[in-house]
Formats: structure tokens, C-alpha cells, sequence
């Protein structure tokens, strides 16, 4: 690669890694065509970007937003807004393909952060499964509150 495409690289890397993103990394030795796609596929539903950089590039891209970061081996980079969909989904693909995937580390908020904090956060519930919660927990008193009164009105009628 050229001088001049490294650099163009290592700033459009810098624009994309900044701390309201999360970056996911992970080795994918042994991993086909086939499997590298599905994983794509996923995260793109999911709003993401999924992209094997060179490991020097990436490493110039977080030192420029201030993060320190070692790499080694051939990498898998995810990122995306929604760290906990991201990281349910690498979780997942780790899960299913556990001899040729492995989950190395992520950087969250301008921190590094290890594979048993994405794990932690892999269990965390969807900002979607949160508002049903909070959805149904609204609801709850309005239900409540209208079977009193029916049985309110069952028993007046009783009478």
C-alpha cells in the first residue's frame, strides 16, 4: 500500500473509532467465506461495519483518538453505535464457531476493554427489549386499574 492511501485509511479509521462507537476485535484464523459473510450480514442489520484491518493501521487510528491498543494476529473489527447488539452478535458467532473465532477485546468509550466485559455486556438487555419492559410496566397499573373497576361494576350490578 501506498503512503498516501495508509494515511487516507488511518483517518477515515480515526473519524469512525471515536468513543460514541464501540470497536469489537477478534480473531478469525480459520474462518470461511462463508462464515466471515453471515457475521457481516449480521452486523450490518444490526447498523455496524464489519472490516479485517491491518493491525497497524488500526492500532495509528486509536492512538490518534487517544486510546492505546496492542493487536496481534490477523484481526476482525466491528463497530457500531449499539455496543450491546454488537456484542450479542459476536458472542454469538463465537459460540457457533468456537474453534476458528475468537473474541480478543473491544475499546468502549475511548477505553479497552477485555473479553469478559464484552461477554458482561453481551448479557445486557437490547435498548428495543428495555422499552417493552418499560412498555409493560406503564401498562401495568392502567390494567390493573381498569379490572378493579370492572369487577367494581360486576359486583354493582349484583346487587
Amino acid at each position: 500500500m501506498k503512503k498516501e492511501l495508509k494515511k487516507q485509511i488511518v483517518e477515515e479509521l480515526s473519524q469512525q473509532f471515536t468513543n460514541e462507537v464501540s470497536v469489537f476485535y477478534a480473531d478469525f484464523k480459520g474462518q470461511s467465506v462463508k462464515q466471515l459473510e453471515s457475521l457481516r450480514k449480521a452486523v450490518k442489520e444490526a447498523e455496524g461495519n464489519a472490516k479485517i484491518i491491518k493491525n497497524t493501521l488500526a492500532r495509528l487510528a486509536f492512538a490518534n483518538n487517544g486510546v492505546e491498543v496492542e493487536f496481534e494476529e490477523n484481526n476482525i473489527f466491528v463497530w457500531g453505535e449499539d455496543q450491546i447488539t454488537l456484542a450479542k452478535i459476536l458472542i454469538k458467532h463465537a459460540k457457533d464457531n468456537k474453534d476458528s473465532f475468537k473474541i480478543k477485546g473491544a475499546v468502549i468509550e475511548g477505553e479497552a476493554k477485555d473479553v469478559a466485559y464484552v461477554e458482561e455486556v453481551s448479557k445486557l438487555p437490547t435498548k428495543d427489549e428495555l422499552l417493552g419492559m418499560v412498555a409493560f410496566m406503564m401498562k401495568a397499573p392502567v390494567a390493573k386499574f381498569a379490572w378493579g373497576l370492572q369487577k367494581l361494576i360486576e359486583k354493582k350490578e349484583q346487587e
